[in-house]
């Protein structure tokens, strides 16, 4: 898997493009759409998917026009799902006092599903806490983690639907997966999964 990573100006929110096999997926696009697809063509590559990690407005400012360029389906967590239509929930109402909605998703994850891009398996895992619909995505060597896991941080729990117990367990049940993994969050630098278990103090009951 192939991972690209963009880092929007304002809002210091990560995007990622994963491609492989001449497909690519465009996951938490927060601004910039037409990066995703020129960037995808460099790589020989179409935008086969478009996938939030959760459904707040820094994770989805190009959503609307990236899904009108590339025209492919939106995934994200089951229990986010209504954040689109909802700019309480997606904090666009907060954040910029705008009621901005979007169409549904093509498509809602549960935990344990798979998405296949190309010649690679992308596992959904469900991390609720910063939100109730919160997912990671696991691949070969690497898991996006949104605003679930941070380095040496985690996501916020006192926004609409967020539960700290929640995210505690969900903080637990990644600490089981391989500690080799490279961890790709939604704000800050990449790290591994290794240095979380080790010195992240959320990951160690301080949360």
């Amino acid at each position: 898997m192939k991972i690209i990573e963009r880092i929007s100006d304002g809002l210091e929110s990560n995007s990622y493009l994963l491609v492989s096999g001449g497909e690519s997926a465009a996951v938490d696009p927060s601004e910039d759409a037409g990066w995703f697809v020129s960037e995808s063509l460099h790589c020989g590559a179409e935008v086969r998917y478009i996938i939030l990690t959760h459904g707040h407005y820094d994770h989805m400012l190009a959503l609307g026009e990236l899904r009108s360029l590339a025209g492919a389906p939106l995934l994200i967590g089951e229990g986010d799902s209504d954040c689109l239509a909802d700019p309480h929930r997606s904090l666009f109402r907060m954040a910029w006092g705008r009621n901005k909605v979007f169409d549904p998703a093509e498509r809602t994850l549960r935990d344990g599903d798979r998405i296949i891009l190309g010649e690679e398996e992308i596992r959904v895992i469900s991390t609720p806490g910063h939100t109730p619909g919160s997912c990671c995505f696991l691949f070969d060597r690497g898991i996006v983690t949104g605003d679930t896991l941070f380095d040496m941080s985690v996501g916020r729990c006192d926004f609409p639907g967020g539960n700290e117990s929640d995210l505690r367990s969900s903080l637990v049940r990644l600490t089981q997966l391989d500690r080799d993994l490279t961890i790709y969050p939604g704000h800050g630098p990449t790290s591994t999964l290794e240095r979380q278990i080790m010195f992240n103090p959320f990951m160690n009951g301080e949360l």
